[in-house]
């Protein structure tokens, strides 16, 4: 199976995964980034292929939902009270279906 996303992109979009379990990002990193087939994955895994799947569309409409809003993530340290205020205004991002 083709990448869709080198190691790179997929670090640059990595926070947008921080609410999901660790083995379905893996699993669809293995997927959309390696490039192992579904089916494979599943068999190495020992997981049914539904489970793989699922995985891989969780998380590619997670990345679908944040490319469509032209989201970018952003790490800086600040002061803890101007913190406290980027974190409110994130906050409706954060959340899946979240602003528009």
């Amino acid at each position: 199976m083709q990448p869709k996303y080198t190691a790179d992109q997929w670090e640059k979009v990595s926070p947008a995964f921080r609410g999901l379990a660790v083995g379905t990002v893996e699993m669809a990193k293995a997927v959309l980034v390696d490039g192992q087939r579904p089916a494979d994955l599943a068999r190495q895994a020992d997981v049914s292929r539904q489970l793989v799947y699922a995985a891989v569309k969780r998380v590619r409409n997670i990345l679908e939902e944040h490319e469509a809003q032209e989201l970018v993530p952003v790490m800086v340290w600040l002061p803890p009270e101007l913190a406290e205020q980027v974190k409110q205004m994130a906050a409706p991002y954060a959340q899946p279906g979240g602003k528009k």
